[in-house]
């Protein structure tokens, strides 16, 4: 009897329904849409931790992202790039990518690591080396661009400051080709700054389990909201 008048409250507010069935329909998908994310996140993850355990190879244009690395050759202090906007701890600072010659006509951009901003926007950070021959080793990453704005996204002078980390558009002060990926300098490495741990994905599984759970718990929010509605207009 009460699964018949259920039903016949459900008839006699259709749009209601429909509206109500509609929404917890898609708070289900995409709840299993998030658990599918964190299993496949979790296997990248897995492969990623696999990947620095290995012995780095020599760089190639077929070594993959998250690949361990070696080049030889020498650095550019003289055309470095702070990468504005980069959090450590809640402290403002830079990133610096320092060019380095893979040969006469390429480069490959060096992740040395994280800086602290100075006193004002105009105290620079002294980052100034010179450079012997070297072996420098780290982890290959395509860095993520993000969304930017503003008329001047990088400098004019050396060392210069840039809004993104767009390969792109650091590209535009160089004549040599630029290497399609960023090599991250390994912990403790000769002119290394200090190391923030490369983390493959911004979004890690755990957060994807929680998304999962506040997608599923809006449906059940929903569905109560909904049967609450019926009781009241029975």
């Amino acid at each position: 009897m009460k699964e018949m008048t259920l039903m016949n409250a459900i008839k006699d507010n259709k749009l209601l329904s429909i509206f109500s069935f509609s929404f917890i329909a898609i708070f289900i998908f995409l709840g299993i849409w998030q658990l599918e994310r964190a299993d496949q996140k979790t296997v990248l993850m897995e492969e990623f931790q696999t990947k620095q355990t290995q012995e780095p190879e020599p760089l190639s244009q077929s070594s993959l992202e998250w690949s361990r690395v070696y080049v030889e050759g020498f650095y550019d202090p003289t055309r470095q790039i702070l990468i504005d906007n980069q959090i450590d701890k809640s402290k403002a600072g830079y990133k610096i990518f320092t060019p380095f010659y893979l040969n006469e006509r390429k480069l490959i951009m060096i992740d040395r690591g994280w800086i602290p901003q100075g006193i004002t926007r105009n105290d620079l950070p002294d980052i100034a080396f010179i450079s012997p021959k070297i072996r420098v080793v780290g982890t290959l990453i395509v860095p993520e661009v993000g969304v930017v704005a503003g008329d001047e996204l990088i400098t004019n002078l050396w060392p210069k400051v840039s809004q993104t980390k767009s390969l792109k558009t650091i590209s535009s002060g160089f004549s040599e080709e630029i290497y399609s990926k960023v090599l991250v300098l390994d912990p403790n490495s000769k002119f290394s700054v200090k190391y923030i741990p490369t983390e493959p994905f911004a979004i890690t599984p755990i957060k994807h389990y929680g998304y999962a759970v506040q997608w599923f718990a809006m449906s059940i929010v929903l569905l109560g909201m909904f049967l609450y509605a019926l009781r009241r207009e029975s």
